[in-house]
């Protein structure tokens, strides 16, 4: 979960007015898409936006990677567009990405979900319209989902299903950049036609009241998400269910670092003894490894175990078995209604359908 920073809460008085300048901006601009002066493109099939207000929220790829296998399970072609997470490379876009696909072109979540889903088909492209046309013409969808592009209005979709950690619904409710991380006001909310709340299950009964606090005004229905492990792997490619009671390091990135450690703390049986946590868009270094190595060998920790983003940039830990898990997307039920996502959806999907 990403916290406020301290000169966020220290500025908040002189970053107030940016922040409802920039917020509306942002409800001006979707007004005018959503009058159509704007130009949007409006897809051949069913388009589903799976995104956050932050940049960091967590479970878009999560959930992503569950729309597709349900996808796969009723004989279903699903096309996921996406933006490339750094510069391109001249004459890559649209770029199709597949498990051989470089992580530093695509990013780390759409190189998992390649891995994940092999033989799907994920386009990253500056323009999602324009890889959203190409893959129509070559494949004919029958339905496409749009990663993190929920405040990308040049798409017109008919489902948004918005992630959104434990903070956003704390101290960040309602704070657009720079007082907050927000892309978009509390306005932009009523878009949403469910919200996917990315929090550990321990956590439900003491965050629910709040959920239901800020979010029942939208009449929405309010599910969970959260990473379930279901084996680990090991960086030779072999699998494993425990690591035979020995000790290990956990590395994760900061806005993972809390749902990473409960998940292998219940999987494992123990804590890790040391979390070595590191920004998002952290590039580990030879002696940055090193460092991870030493820290290992003074806890008596023979182990490594990455979260699936940190595993895609470690190489190799010195004198150390390095391990990365395979999630289990677990969503639970609806937090106001008790009602479960899978039908929920089925319902949303035969709505879609008879339209």
């Amino acid at each position: 979960m990403r916290e406020l920073q301290p000169w966020q809460h220290r500025l908040r008085p002189l970053l107030a007015p940016p922040a409802a300048l920039y917020s509306l901006l942002a409800r001006t601009r979707a007004a005018l898409y959503a009058k159509k002066l704007l130009p949007a493109w409006s897809p051949p099939a069913p388009a589903v936006c799976v995104g956050g207000l932050t940049p960091q929220a967590r479970g878009k790829m999560m959930l992503c990677a569950w729309l597709m296998g349900w996808g796969k399970a009723h004989n279903l072609t699903p096309a996921l567009l996406a933006r490339p997470a750094g510069p391109p490379e001249p004459g890559s876009l649209p770029l199709s990405v597949t498990a051989s696909t470089p992580m530093a072109q695509c990013g780390p979540h759409l190189a998992l979900l390649a891995q994940y889903r092999p033989g799907a088909a994920i386009w990253a492209d500056t323009r999602p319209a324009r890889a959203g046309k190409r893959v129509w013409n070559a494949l004919h969808p029958d339905f496409f989902i749009l990663h993190d592009l929920f405040s990308c209005l040049f798409i017109r979709r008919q489902v948004a299903l918005v992630l959104l950690e434990p903070g956003d619904i704390d101290k960040g409710w309602n704070r657009s950049f720079p007082s907050g991380f927000w892309r978009e006001g509390l306005s932009s909310l009523a878009r949403a036609d469910a919200f996917v709340l990315h929090i550990a299950p321990d956590d439900v009964p003491v965050r629910k009241p709040l959920a239901e606090r800020r979010l029942s005004r939208f009449a929405k229905p309010v599910f969970t998400i959260h990473p379930r492990i279901w084996r680990l792997r090991h960086v030779s490619g072999h699998t494993a269910q425990d690591l035979g009671g020995e000790n290990y390091l956990l590395v994760t990135p900061e806005s993972n670092q809390d749902m990473a450690a409960k998940a292998a703390q219940t999987f494992l049986g123990k804590a890790p003894r040391l979390k070595i946590v590191f920004p998002d868009s952290h590039r580990f270094t030879q002696q940055d490894q090193a460092q991870i190595a030493i820290d290992a060998t003074r806890l008596r920790a023979p182990h490594i175990l990455a979260t699936d983003d940190a595993f895609l940039r470690l190489s190799n830990i010195p004198g150390r078995n390095l391990w990365t898990y395979d999630p289990d997307v677990s969503i639970g039920p609806c937090l106001l209604s008790g009602q479960a996502f899978t039908p929920w959806w089925d319902a949303k999907w035969a709505g879609l359908k008879a339209e």
